[in-house]
């Protein structure tokens, strides 16, 4: 077995963990270049890690392995009907995508993505029972991916996605909650078109299933049906060069709304836990993300980007947005790659979210939260 294949084969030992992201519990780019682009890649693979945007997109990288670590800082606030608290946010997140061209028109990889939200407030107010509130939730996908090239520069790729996930609430004892932490596994598929339309222009589809997770036995008194599942998704992109230009586009919808337990609202009128209670009243969202890449030389790249999506917490399901602080779907990026060799390249990438904050009402009044959470990725890519 060559050194590559035992990369390939050790990479879903990777654990990537998360406490604050932008469209909900999902960061606005996976990859250090996406990132560094508003996360717009859909139509532009850059890494390995192209995967978890496009599996097509895994046709158009070659042979290569790619890891990063996200440095996510901030500081996120509530203030729950005169209880204040906050939490100064500090968060490394890494990411790792490998693959292989198996045939000049097959290739076969894996992509490791990590997805979650969390708060710990410390020395907090109790705001919700008789304890501090901390909560977390960790999704981790490994995502196999294979792609075929049915026609010069045209791609289908399809990944299985495999989840682990761990959630824990502490300090909700007025919602029937305990302080367990419970564990899930779960699984879903994603699929993929890129392909080059016309001179310099590409088109990238893309559609992901739910990711179905077991019941979270510990918290099946509080979240409906026991379930929290990863919600579908479908996407489209566009890429175009120009000299040593790319200008790269994305939509994106997330379909929060198909899952009881994001999208029930808190006052759904069921007993905790049923089908038809009480949730953390998401809504679906609306993801644009635009963003430019130049060549400046044969050895660096510059980039820029932003990513734009609608609150995905309306101001009337406000009350649990203190404990889940998804609330910044706004983002500004930059970013630079490095070539060091043939081989070897480095990635930064810096994104800020613009700053906002969810006030209550109707009966999320007297709730307020949310912050400015600031990120910065650094990343290695190998070609062989």
């Amino acid at each position: 077995m060559n050194r590559f294949s035992r990369l390939l084969l050790a990479s879903p030992l990777l654990v990537a963990t998360t406490a604050g992201a932008s469209n909900g519990p999902q960061y606005a780019g996976y990859g250090a270049q996406a990132m560094g682009m508003g996360g717009a890649a859909i139509a532009n693979p850059t890494d390995a890690v192209a995967a978890v945007n496009n599996p097509a997109g895994m046709g158009r990288v070659g042979t290569r392995i790619d890891g990063s670590l996200t440095a996510t800082t901030g500081q996120l606030r509530s203030n729950v009907q005169g209880a204040k608290n906050s939490d100064d946010v500090l968060v490394f997140v890494p990411g790792f995508g490998a693959n292989y061209q198996y045939r000049p028109d097959i290739t076969v990889g894996v992509a490791v993505s990590g997805y979650g939200a969390g708060i710990d407030y410390g020395k907090s107010v109790p705001a919700f029972g008789t304890s501090k509130v901390k909560s977390e939730l960790v999704q981790m996908l490994v995502a196999p991916t294979a792609t075929y090239e049915f026609q010069p520069g045209h791609y289908l790729g399809l990944s299985l996605k495999l989840g682990y996930e761990t959630l824990m609430l502490h300090g909700l004892e007025n919602f029937g909650a305990s302080n367990d932490r419970d564990y899930a596994l779960g699984a879903g598929l994603g699929i993929g078109y890129l392909g080059t339309i016309a001179p310099g222009l590409r088109l990238g589809l893309t559609y992901s299933s739910p990711v179905w997770f077991q019941k979270l036995e510990a918290h099946e008194d509080i979240i409906p049906n026991g379930r929290l599942n990863m919600p579908q998704q479908a996407g489209l992109g566009l890429a175009y060069d120009s000299g040593p230009w790319t200008f790269a586009f994305d939509y994106l919808w997330i379909d929060w709304s198909s899952e009881k337990a994001l999208a029930n609202s808190l006052t759904q009128g069921g007993p905790p836990g049923a089908g038809n209670g009480p949730g953390f009243g998401w809504r679906d969202q609306q993801v644009f993300r635009f963003g430019v890449n130049y060549h400046y030389s044969e050895r660096l790249q510059l980039r820029t980007g932003v990513s734009l999506a609608n609150h995905q917490v309306p101001d009337r399901e406000a009350t649990l947005v203190s404990i889940a602080p998804c609330n910044q779907p706004k983002s500004l990026h930059l970013g630079l790659t490095y070539q060091v060799s043939d081989q070897l390249e480095v990635t930064g990438a810096y994104m800020y979210d613009l700053r906002h904050i969810t006030k209550g009402e109707g009966a999320s009044e007297g709730v307020e939260a949310g912050g400015e959470l600031h990120m910065l990725t650094v990343g290695l890519g190998y070609r062989f």
